[in-house]
């Protein structure tokens, strides 16, 4: 059994090189799903939370983050929410963080709204948060 750099330089492995198992470092990826298509596009946002709780459920991840992020933070207030609720509800119970953009509600006059309905939604300016994630290596996905 030669590894490529034996096989490079035409070497004989040394005898102990074949009981080596692989030391390859496996880094569990980790994703931050942005929900940014409002409440009148149910598919996207259906779809961005139904990944978010499979994605929680692997093990072939270490974390999963969900952000209500543009349009996205309109799928929260009374009137929406519950056409989304069971997913909403199952990503809270499976302990996904999740953010909504403080910003985008108030600019849409929502942001007490959203508090009100679902006070475990963690409502605050979330720019610096994308940008941590990033640096924190996050793969992030956008429905």
């Amino acid at each position: 059994m030669k590894c490529v750099e034996h096989a490079q330089h035409n070497l004989e492995p040394k005898p102990y090189e074949d009981m080596v198992v692989s030391r390859r470092v496996v880094r569990l990826a980790k994703l931050l799903i942005l929900i940014v298509s409002g409440p009148d596009q149910p598919a996207k946002v259906k779809a961005g939370l139904g990944l978010s709780i499979v994605a929680k459920q692997s093990p072939e991840l270490e974390a999963v983050k969900l952000c209500f992020f543009a349009d996205g933070v309109e799928v929260l207030t009374e009137t929406n929410r519950t056409r989304f609720a069971k997913l909403v509800d199952k990503a809270q119970e499976l302990d996904i963080v999740t953010i909504a953009c403080q910003l985008h509600a108030e600019q849409k006059g929502i942001a007490e709204e959203i508090r009100r309905v679902d006070p475990q939604i963690d409502l605050h300016y979330v720019g610096e948060d994308l940008v941590k994630a990033l640096t924190e290596g996050y793969e992030m996905v956008s429905f």
